[in-house]
């Protein structure tokens, strides 16, 4: 099946309001992203997500896994029960990601600064192996303060892992504020990632599915010589008008403000 994004979107907002959860800013910035990776590159078996040959995908940003969570019930990894009855004893899902191999969740991310460590660890793994999987691991622009990330970009420089591509939603807000009232504008911390390497770099509107997929196709014919960046600039919220841009929002469910979501027609 093709995924859509509109219809992913929809069905994250209505998966976070439908149950009080909150989060969902954080995970209306990464639909695009995730949609047009599932759809046209990630290599997986939809039958064995234990299949060996699998690319990983590793989303560090784990509080912002909404979206995650419906294109995963979606390509029929996550049952349904899980989805309806999130946020109850109901369901083993978690506000933010825990590792569940037969969900195809391939490592637990609440804590900020784990996920790309864990990204670059499998990376070289593969490469030991003689492998031909790819990593693709998403972090947040505030989670990029963690001196974890970088610790695990020298790494990956030092082993050349043009098998990893590292994607920043950059959204421009974290939990407290603006990353840029906090630590490093966006601006200034693309400067930093893009020192990293000598090509593979990309800023990209987030949301623009032609530009995703170009970067896409890109790392996955391998014509980088070491690990490759993108560097996704995407609206926090997008798509609710009240989330957008709003850093009270970081984990304020809508629903909370009065709103009443409408699902999308068909």
């Amino acid at each position: 099946m093709m995924l859509a994004s509109d219809e992913i979107r929809d069905k994250t907002i209505a998966f976070s309001c439908n149950t009080g959860a909150g989060h969902l800013a954080p995970s209306l910035s990464t639909v695009e992203l995730l949609t047009v990776l599932f759809n046209k590159h990630l290599k997986f078996n939809k039958n064995d997500p234990f299949d060996t040959e699998r690319d990983r995908f590793i989303l560090s940003k784990g509080h912002g896994a909404y979206a995650y969570y419906i294109i995963l019930n979606e390509l029929g990894f996550i049952p349904d029960f899980e989805i309806t009855g999130f946020n109850t004893e109901e369901s083993s899902l978690k506000g933010c990601l825990t590792e569940n191999s037969n969900y195809m969740i391939e490592a637990s991310t609440g804590s900020l600064g784990h996920g790309l460590p864990l990204a670059v660890g499998m990376a070289l793994s593969f490469k030991i192996q003689n492998k031909n999987n790819k990593v693709i691991c998403m972090v947040g622009d505030g989670e990029m303060q963690e001196g974890s990330n970088f610790e695990a970009m020298m790494l990956a420089h030092r082993f050349k892992l043009d098998n990893l591509l590292i994607i920043v939603d950059a959204n421009e807000l974290q939990a407290m504020g603006k990353v840029e009232d906090i630590a490093l504008s966006n601006q200034r911390l693309a400067k930093v990632m893009k020192a990293f390497i000598d090509d593979g770099f990309y800023e990209i509107d987030g949301h623009c599915e032609s530009s995703i997929n170009d970067v896409y196709t890109q790392f996955y014919e391998n014509k980088n010589t070491n690990f490759s960046i993108m560097f996704a600039n995407t609206v926090k919220g997008k798509g609710v008008s009240i989330l957008e841009n709003s850093a009270k929002h970081h984990y304020r469910c809508p629903t909370e403000d009065g709103y009443q979501h409408k699902e999308r027609e068909k």
